[in-house]
């Protein structure tokens, strides 16, 4: 619980985020929020990544698979969570079956958020890979 205290003006104040967000609405008659140029300046929070050692750390949790840095690799928009404005740092190189009608993983650029999803291309390429004695080859933009 958030506690008022007493302030040298003799009022109470809170100190916190709401409020601020509470003088801010009183103050100009209009709710707290980034503006549209703020927004587009500012990465977007799955922009913020880890150190490559901790991503492929991760990455290796996941099971059976090869990772390597790529050191020519291009970062671009995730194509998995379109609109998140997450940038891709994994790629996924999948071995399935040639003659799979249902239209297997071959090469995927995620966001590290995708690739470490239970259901994210990672997992797509072990459970779809024809030799089971083989790793998934990961690559990762350093």
């Amino acid at each position: 619980m958030i506690t008022a205290k007493d302030t040298a003006t003799g009022g109470r104040h809170r100190s916190c985020a709401t409020s601020f967000r509470t003088w801010f609405r009183r103050v100009t008659g209009r709710a707290y929020g980034a503006t549209a140029e703020a927004t587009r300046i500012f990465p977007a929070v799955g922009d913020l990544i880890d150190h490559p050692d901790v991503r492929v750390m991760q990455l290796r949790a996941l099971g059976d698979v090869e990772v390597r840095f790529d050191p020519e690799f291009v970062p671009r928009e995730c194509g998995w969570c379109p609109g998140s404005r997450r940038i891709t740092t994994v790629r996924v190189h999948g071995a399935p079956d040639p003659h799979d009608p249902h239209n297997p993983l071959q090469v995927a650029q995620v966001c590290h958020g995708c690739a470490m999803q239970p259901y994210g291309p990672v997992r797509q390429a072990l459970v779809e890979r024809i030799d089971l004695t083989r790793p998934i080859r990961l690559e990762v933009c350093p």
